[in-house]
C-alpha cells in the first residue's frame, strides 16, 4: 500500500522522479494530477502515492502518450474501479525523508496546547500551535492537536474537569487561527464552486471551517455560509451560484432533521449535496434517512469523497422515509408537547421529586425526542442518553431520578396522546429497565 501521507518536499519529489519543477506545476495547475499539500509555511508537501502518480505519468510519455492522454489514461482507470497503481509493487523510500518529530511529541504538544487553553493563557497557546505547525503539515496540526484537542475538552467538561468558559475561550482561539489561515489561502485555481453550511438550528461550525481552509487549498472556489443557515436561506444561495457540490454538517439530532429537510429540498432541484458531523457518526442508522452522499467519519475521509464526487458525480444513495406511525407520532407530539410537559410537571410534584431541572430538561428532551420521531426512529435518540443523563446532573438533578423524570415523561405521554404513544413509552421502559 502507498502510503498518502504527506512528507516530502518538493527537492525529494524532483531527485525521486526527474521531472522538471515547471512541469510538474504545470500538471498540477492544468489537470490536478498530483494534488500536493502544503506545510503551514506554504510549501509543498507530497505522499508516496503522489511520487507514484508521478512516475506513472512519465512512464506513460515514455510509451508515446501525450500527458493529457495518460491523464485521461489514468482518470479513466480510476473510474473503472482499477487503481492505476496496482502494478506498481514497490516504490523505494526517498531517503531524504522530511523530518518531522515522534508521535510522542504530538501528544504532548496537544497536551500543552490544551492546558494552555484550559489556563486562559493566549500567549502560551498560540506558541504551542506555532511550534506544532513548524514541524507538522497543516493537516496534521488540524486533525491530531485541534480537532482531537477539542474533542479531549469536551470529554473534560463532561465529566466535570472543564467549564463551559473554558471550552468556549478554546474555540474562540481555534477559529481565530482558522480564519487566518483561510484569509491567507491563494485565489481559486479549479473551476468548481463547494457551497458550505451548517442547517437550521446547528450553531457547531468547527469541523465545516477546517473543510472549508482544506478545500481552499486544494484551488477549490468555496461560499461557506456558516452556522444555523434556514433552508429557504440554503435554497436561495444554491439557485444564485449554482454549486458543483454543496456540503451540510449536523452534530445533534435536531439539526440532523434540518439537514434531512435541505438534503430532500437540494436532491429534488438535482443539486448534489454531501453531509456529515458527529450524530451521524455516532448513529449510523441515521445516515439512510438523508438523500445525499455520506462524507465518512473523518476530515481526512471527507477530503477524499469530495474529490470523488467532483471529479466522478454519481447516483445518490436511495433515502428511506419515516414509518406512516413515527409520521403521526411526529406531528402529534408537536401539537401537545406544551401539555405533555405540563402534565409532567405537576405529575412529579405530586411524587415529592425536585423539579428544579424540569425546564431545561425537557427542552433537551423534547427537542431530541421531536426530532428522532420526525426521522423515523426514536432509537436515534438512545446514543445521546449518556450525555443527557450527565447534564442533568450538572443541573443538580439527584442522580437516582433520572429514571423517575423518564417513566414520568412516558406517563404523561401516554395519558396526553393517542395509541401511537407506546412506541415512546416502551422505548423509556427499555432504558429505564437496562439501568
Amino acid at each position: 500500500m502507498l502510503s498518502e501521507k504527506p512528507v516530502y518536499n518538493l527537492k525529494v519529489v524532483l531527485q525521486e522522479t526527474g521531472i522538471k519543477p515547471d512541469v510538474l506545476r504545470a500538471w498540477e495547475r492544468r489537470y490536478g494530477l498530483p494534488m500536493p499539500q502544503r506545510s503551514a509555511g506554504g510549501h509543498r508537501l507530497y505522499s508516496q502515492h503522489d511520487i507514484a502518480i508521478i512516475k506513472w505519468l512519465i512512464a506513460r510519455q515514455h510509451e508515446g502518450l501525450s500527458i493529457s492522454s495518460a491523464v485521461e489514461l489514468f482518470r479513466e482507470q480510476e473510474a473503472s474501479s482499477r487503481n492505476p497503481l496496482e502494478d506498481i509493487e514497490h516504490i523505494e523510500q526517498p531517503a531524504q525523508l522530511t523530518v518531522f518529530a515522534s508521535g510522542s511529541t504530538l501528544d504532548a504538544l496537544r497536551n500543552t496546547w490544551l492546558k494552555a487553553c484550559i489556563e486562559f493563557n493566549e500567549p502560551m497557546a498560540d506558541q504551542h500551535l506555532n511550534q506544532a505547525f513548524s514541524l507538522y503539515p497543516l493537516e496534521v496540526v488540524l486533525s491530531e492537536i485541534i480537532q482531537q484537542g477539542m474533542r479531549d475538552l469536551g470529554a473534560k467538561w463532561f465529566n466535570g474537569e472543564a467549564t463551559v468558559q473554558q471550552e468556549h475561550f478554546t474555540s474562540a482561539l481555534v477559529l481565530r487561527r482558522l480564519e487566518t489561515l483561510i484569509a491567507a489561502t491563494p485565489a481559486p485555481i479549479r473551476s468548481n464552486t463547494i457551497l458550505i453550511a451548517s442547517p437550521s438550528e446547528e450553531w457547531h461550525t468547527f469541523s465545516l471551517v477546517m473543510l472549508n481552509l482544506l478545500l481552499r487549498r486544494r484551488g477549490y472556489h468555496v461560499v461557506f455560509l456558516g452556522a444555523n443557515v434556514p433552508n429557504d436561506h440554503l435554497d436561495e444561495t444554491a439557485d444564485s451560484i449554482k454549486p458543483d457540490l454543496v456540503i451540510l454538517a449536523s452534530q445533534h439530532l435536531t439539526s440532523a432533521a434540518n439537514l434531512q429537510k435541505a438534503a430532500q429540498l437540494l436532491f429534488e432541484k438535482n443539486v448534489h449535496v454531501a453531509y456529515g458531523g458527529r450524530v451521524f457518526n455516532s448513529v449510523p442508522a441515521l445516515r439512510k434517512r438523508i438523500p445525499a452522499y455520506f462524507l465518512g467519519e473523518t476530515i481526512e475521509e471527507s477530503l477524499k469523497v469530495i474529490e470523488q464526487l467532483i471529479q466522478h458525480q454519481k447516483f445518490v444513495p436511495i433515502s428511506e422515509e419515516a414509518p406512516i406511525a413515527y409520521q403521526k407520532l411526529a406531528k402529534e407530539f408537536k401539537e401537545k408537547r406544551g401539555l405533555i410537559e405540563t402534565n409532567l410537571i405537576e405529575t412529579l410534584k405530586e411524587k415529592g421529586a425536585h423539579v428544579d431541572y424540569v425546564t431545561a430538561a425537557n427542552l433537551h428532551l423534547g427537542n431530541q425526542l421531536s426530532s428522532a420521531l420526525e426521522l423515523g426512529d426514536v432509537n436515534f435518540f438512545t446514543s445521546d442518553m449518556v450525555w443527557l443523563k450527565g447534564y442533568l446532573e450538572k443541573l443538580n438533578m439527584p442522580k437516582d431520578q433520572l429514571n423517575l423524570y423518564l417513566r414520568t415523561y412516558a406517563e404523561s405521554v401516554q395519558k396526553t396522546m393517542n395509541g401511537y404513544s407506546a412506541i415512546f413509552t416502551s422505548w423509556v421502559k427499555q432504558l429505564t429497565e437496562e439501568e
